[in-house]
């Protein structure tokens, strides 16, 4: 039986010997309650050291599956935890690392519809993001919850980092309004140094713990644009637009049916259902093995091949369809396999 508060003195004695943090600052991360919303290059480095530093609570949420790409730089996961989500993977770690930390994972896509509740009862939130359509959803949630938003991206050998906090700040859209992802690079395109979100999603976590402990000073109403080819930082201050819809409190809008998604250059699509399924994966296990050869069973998702591609079902209905060429033959494996499996009734 772990003696909590004697592992505590020990795990944490050379922070909290800190004058700036001490045990009053360490009382309040111990406290507090952190959604890290993406686990993969950014968000495995961040929730490490936010887990590390003794947040009592974290949410961890991403909607994928580990794959041999994401080892080079997404530090949580080795060759074992393949095909597996990535939240649960990540949150057995990070339990095993600091027993003190209560971490919950959620694997589910992060849109309109669900960021609210998603998002709701967290002091901080922490952008482990790879795409602008989503960033922008979870900025109009925090604006509306008034939770702080610790963004931060990293592509290459680039990376930019802020803390968005209105009304005290402005946010992501007063910076960065009505970018299209068509226009940004990717992982697939540029290519990324895994020492990239390393250091940028470090920082993050920095951040997030000043924010939450009362030490130094975020960086609020900055930009920190950071050059690692010759290892220049630049720190430059940024304002509130005028007329910035989501300051102004206007929700993303929530669109019905089903929703695809594609994930970052992988052949990747995310399919919801129009409506939550509640299904029971041990029951579902046995009627996918019956009819579809399976890769594995998690707490979370099946995950088994079908014509040549990789499908995870997730409890919640939702399916992750990996080397997928287009979205008509996403949609139409999604409504077969349903069919199937009995599902769509």
């Amino acid at each position: 039986m772990l003696d909590e508060k004697a592992f505590a003195a020990e795990f944490y004695s050379r922070q909290v010997a800190m004058r700036e943090l001490g045990w009053k600052g360490q009382r309040k991360l111990g406290k507090a309650k952190v959604a890290v919303v993406g686990v993969g290059g950014l968000g495995t480095v961040s929730s490490l050291y936010l887990a590390l530093a003794g947040v009592g609570y974290l949410r961890l949420i991403d909607q994928d599956t580990v794959e041999t790409p994401n080892l080079h730089r997404q530090i949580l996961y080795t060759r074992d935890d393949l095909h597996y989500p990535k939240v649960e993977v990540a949150t057995e770690r990070l339990m095993k690392l600091n027993p003190l930390l209560e971490a919950e994972a959620v694997s589910e896509n992060v849109n309109a519809g669900n960021v609210e509740r998603l998002l709701s009862g967290v002091d901080v939130v922490v952008d482990g993001l790879d795409n602008m359509v989503t960033r922008y959803v979870v900025n109009r949630a925090c604006v509306k919850l008034g939770v702080p938003y610790v963004f931060g991206a990293a592509i290459g050998l680039e990376g930019n980092l802020s803390v968005f906090s209105p009304p005290e700040t402005g946010c992501l859209e007063c910076l960065l309004p009505n970018v299209s992802d068509g226009d940004l690079l990717t992982c697939d395109t540029r290519g990324v140094l895994g020492a990239t979100p390393g250091i940028i999603g470090a920082m993050q976590a920095m951040e997030a713990i000043k924010v939450l402990a009362g030490v130094g000073s975020p960086l609020k109403g900055k930009l920190m644009v950071c050059d690692f080819n010759d290892m220049t930082f630049a720190t430059i201050d940024i304002s509130k637009a005028a007329n910035c819809q989501a300051c102004r409190g206007v929700s993303a809008a929530v669109g019905g049916g089903e929703r695809l998604v594609w994930l970052c250059g992988l052949e990747t699509a995310n399919i919801n259902p129009e409506k939550p399924l509640k299904l029971n994966l041990d029951q579902v296990y046995e009627a996918v093995q019956k009819r579809f050869p399976v890769r594995l069973k998690s707490h979370l998702a099946v995950i088994f091949d079908y014509k040549g591609l990789e499908v995870s079902l997730f409890n919640g209905g939702r399916m992750l369809i990996k080397n997928i060429k287009d979205e008509d033959t996403a949609l139409r494996a999604y409504r077969e396999i349903l069919k199937t499996l009995k599902l769509d009734r």
